[in-house]
């Protein structure tokens, strides 16, 4: 029931969310949608959140991803729809959380297209990038590019740049690969790129 959720036993950011966290639910499909609520319980392997404009129905069958805390702090986890009781919805958490987050900067959340090109190979892949910080992005991409630095090339604002960065590490959501960036060697014209990109989006 929804007031045994409430009961959960909580837990802290080593492992798992605790209730009281902001929460962004995601189905993943073709045309991604997403709500925001907060984490009302935190079992072993179960969430149970309460959103805001949840849909009438939830898809049963959908992938979902559940993105908990705020940026700087986040955990990730893939999940699957267990029940609805009111304005509480249970998911299953598949595997383990994972942090989300991996970079001191502040980061803000985007979602402009990306061009990822191997710097060492002749790979190119286009993607979306998520989010962006002053000293690095993440990027959702089909595949993890070969080797430790790419070249990524983002247009926003009517200019456009193409920034060096150490590939720290990736994920797997589902199909996609997200990849972790951190800038390097950058320019004063492509830091100042980046420092109008962040301010636009702190806007």
């Amino acid at each position: 029931t929804q007031e045994s959720w409430r009961c959960a036993d909580n837990h802290d950011m080593n492992g798992a969310p605790i209730p009281g966290m902001p929460v962004v639910v995601v189905l993943r499909t073709p045309r991604p949608v997403q709500w925001q609520g907060e984490v009302v319980a935190v079992r072993e392997t179960s969430l149970a959140v309460r959103v805001k404009n949840a849909p009438e129905s939830w898809d049963p069958n959908g992938p979902y991803v559940v993105i908990c805390g705020t940026p700087g702090s986040r955990l990730t986890a893939q999940a699957h729809l267990v029940a609805r009781n009111g304005e509480v919805t249970a998911f299953k958490v598949l595997g383990n959380w994972k942090p989300l987050d991996l970079r001191r900067d502040q980061r803000f959340a985007t979602d402009l297209r990306v061009e990822v090109r191997s710097v060492l190979g002749s790979s190119r892949q286009q993607g979306r990038l998520i989010d962006v910080s002053l000293g690095g992005a993440a990027a959702v991409v089909e595949s993890r590019p070969g080797g430790s630095q790419v070249e990524i090339g983002i247009a926003a604002q009517g200019y456009s740049a193409r920034l060096l960065c150490d590939l720290v590490g990736s994920s797997q959501v589902g199909d996609e690969t997200v990849i972790h960036l951190r800038f390097k060697d950058l320019t004063p014209p492509h830091q100042a790129f980046v420092r109008n990109l962040v301010a636009w989006l702190l806007e």
